[in-house]
C-alpha cells in the first residue's frame, strides 16, 4: 500500500486470500463505540451472526463525548417534561442549521425516526430525565435530560423556529459518553454477537465488486474474516489524520484539543474511497469555544481583530468557535464592563483591563476608533434593550458603559479550542456506501464518523451520537432485510 495518507485504500480480490477466511459471519462490524455498538446489538437481534471488532478496546471517541444525543419530534422524554415538538419542527430547525434540505434522505429519515430511536435507547438501558436544563449546549452537572445544544434559543434560529430542546443526555452527571458506551456494551453482551477486540481492520475484501470481508491485524499476524451479507463500518473519522486535515480543512490544525482518539485516522474514509465512494463537506468542522456556562458570560461582547462584532454572543458556543476559526482567523476577544464580569466554569479571566475602551483597544492590539464605535453603536441600541445588528436574545443585552473594562482572550492559540472535522463518504438513508456516480457499493455501510455528518455547515451537539447509534441501526435494518429477501 501507498504510504501517503491521503490516498485511497484499494481492496483486496478474495482470489488474492491464500488461506482463504479464518472465520465468517453474516455482518462484520469494524469499530465498537456508539455507532458500532448499535449497529451490531441490532443486527443481531435481527437474527444474523455478527462479528463486532474494535482495534482497542471498545469504546472509541463516544466513551469520552459529552454523551448528548439530538433527538426529538416528541419524545417520551419531552413529553414528561412538558415540552411540545414535532417531526417536522425538528426537520425544518436542522435543515437551517446543519445546512441540509429538509427533504435530504438522511435528515428526513433520523427526523422521522428521531422518536423510535429514543424508545429503542431506553430499551437497551439508557434512561433520560424528563427534566430540563437552561444552560446551552454543555452537560448538566446533574442528570437532567434536555438540553439546547444547537443554538435554538438564539438568533437567527429563534427567529424562523420555536425553540424546542432536543439535546437528550443519558442520567448521570457530567459528561456520560462513557454512560451510554457502558449501557450499550451491556445490551450487546446480552446478544449472541461475537465480540473481538485488539483486532485492527486493514483491508476490505471483494468478490466480483461486492465487498464479502475485511483483513485484520492480531498478534502480529494477519486474518481474514468473511461477511455473508456485508461490512459495516464504525471505524471512526479522520481527525487525527494531520494528511487530510491539511487537504480539506487545515483550520483544524491549529485547534489544541481535537475530539477523536488515534483511531481517527481515516482509515474508513480511504477504504471507501478505495471502492470509488463519494465525499461531501470535507471543509466543514465543528469548532467548540468554552465561554459558557454560566450563561451570563454571553452579557459581554465578542470582537475580531478590527474591533467589530461579527456575531450573536448568545449563540451556540460552536457556532461561535466555528465562526472565530473559519472567519477571523483564530482571533477573537470577549470584552465586558465590570459589572458584567464573570469567570466561566473552565475559569477564563480578564487579562487586561483598562479605563476606556480605547486604552483597553491600544492594549490588546486592535484600533482604538473601531472598538470604542463599536462599543458606542452597541450600547446605544442595548440602551433600548435591542440588538438589531446580530440579534442577541433581548435577555442578554445591556449596556457595556461602567468602567473598568476587561477583555478575556478568545485568540485559538491561547485557550483550549476543541474541533474534528465532519466531512466523509456519503452514504443513503441506510447507511450504504455511495459511489461519486451515485450507485451503492454492494455489501458496504458506513456509519458514525466513518460516514459523513448530517451536519453540512454548522453542527448541534448531540448529531454525532444520534446519526451514528441510529443509522447503526438503520444499516442492521437493511442488512437484515437483504438477507429476509434472498431466503
Amino acid at each position: 500500500m501507498s504510504d501517503d495518507r491521503t490516498a485511497p485504500i484499494p481492496p483486496i480480490d478474495i482470489a488474492e486470500l491464500a488461506e482463504g477466511w479464518h472465520d465468517e459471519a453474516d455482518v462484520v462490524v469494524v469499530g465498537l463505540g456508539a455507532a458500532g455498538l448499535a449497529a451490531s446489538i441490532a443486527t443481531a437481534e435481527s437474527g444474523l451472526d455478527v462479528v463486532a471488532l474494535d482495534r482497542s478496546g471498545g469504546g472509541g471517541t463516544s466513551a469520552s463525548a459529552g454523551g448528548i444525543l439530538y433527538l426529538g419530534g416528541g419524545t417520551a422524554t419531552q413529553a414528561a417534561a412538558g415540552l411540545s415538538d414535532s417531526v417536522d419542527e425538528m426537520a425544518a430547525f436542522l435543515a437551517e442549521a446543519l445546512g441540509r434540505p429538509a427533504d435530504d434522505v438522511r435528515l428526513a429519515a433520523y427526523c422521522a425516526g428521531s422518536v423510535e430511536h429514543h424508545d429503542w435507547l431506553v430499551d437497551h438501558g439508557v434512561p433520560f430525565e424528563p427534566a430540563f436544563w437552561d444552560e446551552p449546549g454543555m452537560e448538566p452537572p446533574g442528570t437532567e435530560g434536555l438540553i439546547f445544544s444547537g443554538g435554538e434559543d438564539a438568533a437567527p434560529y429563534r427567529l424562523h423556529h420555536r425553540p424546542v430542546p432536543r439535546g437528550h443526555v443519558p442520567a448521570t452527571p457530567n459528561a456520560a459518553g462513557w454512560f451510554l458506551v457502558e449501557r450499550l456494551r451491556e445490551a450487546l453482551g446480552r446478544t449472541p454477537a461475537r465480540v473481538r477486540t485488539d483486532h485492527r481492520a486493514e483491508r476490505l475484501v471483494v468478490d466480483a465488486g461486492r465487498v464479502v470481508g475485511v483483513t485484520v491485524r492480531v498478534d502480529g499476524g494477519e486474518l481474514a474474516l468473511g461477511a455473508r451479507r456485508g461490512v459495516v463500518l464504525a471505524a471512526g473519522g479522520w481527525a487525527y489524520n494531520d494528511d487530510l486535515l491539511a487537504e480539506h480543512a487545515p483550520a483544524l490544525l491549529q485547534v489544541a484539543w481535537r475530539l477523536g482518539t488515534d483511531a481517527d485516522d481515516g482509515w474508513a474514509l480511504r477504504v471507501t474511497q478505495g471502492l470509488g465512494a463519494a465525499i461531501e463537506g470535507m471543509d466543514a468542522m465543528e469548532v467548540a469555544v468554552p465561554i459558557t456556562p454560566p450563561r451570563p458570560v454571553v452579557r459581554g461582547v465578542v470582537v475580531n481583530r478590527a474591533g467589530e462584532r461579527f456575531i450573536n454572543e448568545d449563540t451556540y458556543f460552536g457556532h461561535l468557535g466555528q465562526a472565530i476559526l473559519a472567519e477571523q482567523d483564530g482571533v477573537a476577544w470577549l470584552v465586558v464592563d465590570e459589572p458584567r464580569y464573570v469567570v466561566n466554569r473552565v475559569g477564563m479571566r480578564a487579562e487586561n483591563v483598562c479605563e476606556t475602551w480605547e486604552e483597553l483597544a491600544a492594549e490588546i492590539g486592535l484600533p482604538p476608533d473601531g472598538l470604542a464605535a463599536t462599543m458606542a453603536a452597541y450600547n446605544e441600541a442595548a440602551a433600548r434593550g435591542e440588538d438589531p445588528a446580530f440579534g442577541k436574545a433581548p435577555e442578554w443585552v445591556v449596556p457595556l458603559v461602567e468602567p473598568p473594562f476587561g477583555a478575556i482572550d478568545l485568540r485559538v492559540e491561547k485557550i483550549l479550542y476543541a474541533g474534528f472535522p465532519l466531512g466523509g463518504t456519503v452514504t443513503d438513508a441506510d447507511g450504504r456506501v455511495v459511489r461519486e456516480g451515485g450507485d451503492v457499493v454492494p455489501g458496504l455501510f458506513a456509519v458514525g464518523r466513518s460516514a459523513a455528518s448530517l451536519a453540512l455547515r454548522r453542527y448541534c451537539s448531540g448529531i454525532s451520537l444520534g446519526e451514528g447509534t441510529f443509522f447503526g441501526r438503520r444499516a442492521a435494518a437493511a442488512l437484515a432485510a437483504e438477507a429476509a429477501s434472498a431466503g
